[in-house]
């Protein structure tokens, strides 16, 4: 009952998706919307292209990679999720026939899965937190477009060099600092670019002795304007 509690008060404070809810109306809500948790380990498959889009999901803890493979089964990183982000929600809520992603878990994690009809269809009992979920999932798809938009501008640039920089001036700007670990490792960074790691390995030691950066695993620093 207290580990209930608590991650119930974690939702209600920090998930932008429950903002304006209240610890006292969520297990009504989760019940109202189909709610179940589940567990995954490191790799493990929260949903997988092709699979009927009828749910999203919001991370309780750890982080999901949400990618897309091609025919050669090579891995395109489109984001990585963590608490308290919501996941798949945009293509559960459009009437999309399938998912068109694959999303796993980077690392142990815990989901809650939403039913996405439960979402579209007018609760009967006319709750008030049912029509603020559905603001907080309009605010929050909102911020998502921002965030592919952001993307689409770092891989219109042509070259492996021009992508990383536009990355961590981007993550620079968001986290106010010229200095900041960023939330992937090489390959996953190569992946998130849509570059060969060894290319991108590349570049940033090209980058690091001219003096245009500073790197060391995932923590980097801006040393030139």
């Amino acid at each position: 009952m207290q580990q209930e509690s608590t991650y119930l008060a974690t939702l209600a404070k920090r998930s932008p998706l429950f903002d304006g809810i209240g610890i006292d109306n969520l297990s009504a809500l989760f019940s109202c919307l189909g709610a179940r948790r589940v567990r995954l380990v490191k790799g493990e498959p929260l949903m997988r292209t092709g699979e009927k889009a009828d749910r999203f999901g919001v991370v309780l803890s750890g982080s999901l990679a949400v990618s897309t493979y091609d025919a050669n089964g090579k891995r395109t990183l489109i984001k990585l999720i963590s608490a308290p982000e919501s996941v798949a929600a945009a293509q559960a809520l459009s009437g999309a026939d399938a998912i068109s992603v694959d999303v796993e878990a980077s690392e142990e994690s815990e989901v809650l899965l939403l039913k996405a009809a439960r979402i579209v269809t007018p609760c009967e009992n006319a709750c008030a937190f049912h029509t603020r979920i559905v603001r907080n999932i309009m605010r929050t798809l909102a911020v998502k477009t921002l965030e592919l938009n952001r993307k689409i501008d770092i891989l219109s640039r042509r070259a492996t060099a021009d992508r990383l920089m536009a990355y961590l001036y981007s993550f620079s700007k968001q986290n106010a600092s010229r200095e900041f670990d960023i939330p992937l490792d090489r390959q996953g960074l190569a992946d998130y670019l849509c570059v060969e790691r060894s290319a991108l390995s590349d570049e940033i030691s090209r980058l690091c002795r001219a003096g245009v950066i500073s790197s060391r695993k995932s923590h980097f620093a801006l040393l030139k304007a």
